[in-house]
Order: C-alpha cells, then structure tokens, then sequence
C-alpha cells in the first residue's frame, strides 16, 4: 500500500471511530435524560419531565415509547392539546398499542369540540382498515417475503412432477402473488398517507376559522384546543383545514401543530 493510500485509509478509520464514539456518546446521553424524565414524571415534576424528555428529541432520538411519556407528562400537566399531540406521534409509530389508543380516546373526551367524523362507504372503511394492520416498512417486509414465496412455488412447480404438489404450489403461488401486490399497495399507502394527506392538531384555545386565508376572511365556525383536522392547503401564513365531518376553512398555521 502506498502513502497515498495509507493516509486515506488512516482518514477513514479515524472519521469511522470518531463517528462511532459521537454515536454512542449520543446514546448515553439519551439514556440519562430519559431516565431523568421519568424520575421527575414519578415526583409530579412534570414540567421538569417534559423538559428532559425534550432533550432526547433534540439528540434526535425517537420512539413510541419517549412520544408516550411526553404526551402523559403534558397531560398531567394540563395541556390536552399537546399530550394529544405526543399521543398521535405516538400512534404512528406504534399503531397497535392499546395504551396509547386508550389515552387518545380518554383525553378526547376532555375536549370542547365533539364531531362526528364523516361516515364512509364499507368498501373504503375495509380497504383503510387492511392497510392500517401494519406500518409500511412491516408490509414492505411482508412484501419481500411473499414475493419470495412466490417464485419458490414457481420453482416448485417446474421442478416437482408430482401432481399433488403441482397443485398446491399453484395455489400456494397465487396466494402468494395476490399477498405480494396487496402488500406492495399497503406499503406505498402506509408510506405516502401523512405526506399526502397531512393531519395536526389545534393548540389555540379558542380559533375562529375564516373563509379565506386573510383576517378579513368571514367567520366560518369556531373551534377550540385539541381538535385533530386535517390539513388540505397552505397559503403564505395560512393553511387550510378539514374537519371530521368534512368542513373546511382557513386558520393560522401557527394555531396548529403538525403530526
């Protein structure tokens, strides 16, 4: 190896190091303000909790569990609003627990606003509801694996001369097909569905919605702290919202806090 190359090499494995030591060092530090959150969360230091469980996100560390904790801590402190916030954060990275369901029903209750969502036809409500059984990476592995399956049975298939097990595997094969491209469908809807259609949450107390995106806009209705909309447009300062029920208007974007 010549110098030219050893010196590059040298670089490598120190910026590898180094970068391996601010990982781990990031982590430990994590580690201790999230204990230390919990700590202050168990002693009624709520607002102490919060500001520890802040300093991991700003270490850029994430999970269900940390979103969890943040949305009890703002709960018990008060504010419903910000504790539904964490609690949908949450939810989109654990979808299935029924802890973070639960408190997100307990807490909505607590709400001024009551709106019935909009109904939807069968067909739609089943389609959303397979979607939803897994985030989009899990149905991205579910896609891998299925559409491994399927070229093993076809595999079979070719290979095998027995006509029984012919038979299943061009069954098992078109199993495995249909699973692959409904997989491959959920996981680009799972992916895409908050990039598209995003949602958030109203933080202001009280919020009169206008009809166009200006202060001289007419009243359209009010709405209060805590109501998750839909978020459909955005104009300079302004972004338009949805409700449950389908209504929409314009509010300003710093009423609402995206999820």
């Amino acid at each position: 190896m010549n110098s030219h190359g050893k010196s590059i090499f040298i670089f490598v494995f120190f910026i590898s190091c180094w970068f391996s030591l601010l990982s781990n060092t990031l982590q430990d530090s994590a580690i201790v303000y999230l204990l230390r959150g919990n700590d202050a969360y168990q002693s009624n230091r709520f607002e102490e909790a919060i500001s520890f469980y802040e300093n991991v996100l700003d270490l850029q560390f994430e999970s269900a569990t940390l979103y969890y904790n943040l949305g009890n801590a703002h709960y018990k402190n008060g504010n419903n609003a910000r504790a539904l916030l964490w609690y949908e954060r949450a939810l989109r990275l654990d979808p299935k627990n029924e802890d973070i369901i639960h408190n997100i029903s307990f807490v909505q209750q607590k709400l001024i606003d009551k709106i019935e969502v909009l109904p939807e036809l069968f067909i739609v409500k089943w389609w959303n509801a397979c979607a939803k059984l897994f985030t989009g990476n899990q149905w991205s592995i579910i896609s891998i694996v299925s559409c491994s399956l399927f070229a093993l049975f076809i595999l079979i298939i070719l290979l095998i001369r027995i006509s029984w097990a012919r038979s299943l595997s061009v069954f098992f094969s078109i199993v495995a097909l249909l699973l692959t491209i409904f997989s491959i469908i959920f996981a680009k809807k799972e992916t895409t569905r908050y990039i598209q259609n995003p949602e958030g949450i109203i933080m202001s107390s009280v919020l009169n919605v206008k009809s166009t995106p200006n202060e001289k806009g007419s009243d359209l209705f009010v709405i209060h702290s805590g109501l998750k909309v839909g978020i459909t447009d955005q104009l300079n300062e302004w972004v338009e919202i949805r409700l449950p029920n389908g209504e929409k208007g314009w509010v300003l974007a710093g009423s609402v806090e995206v999820i």
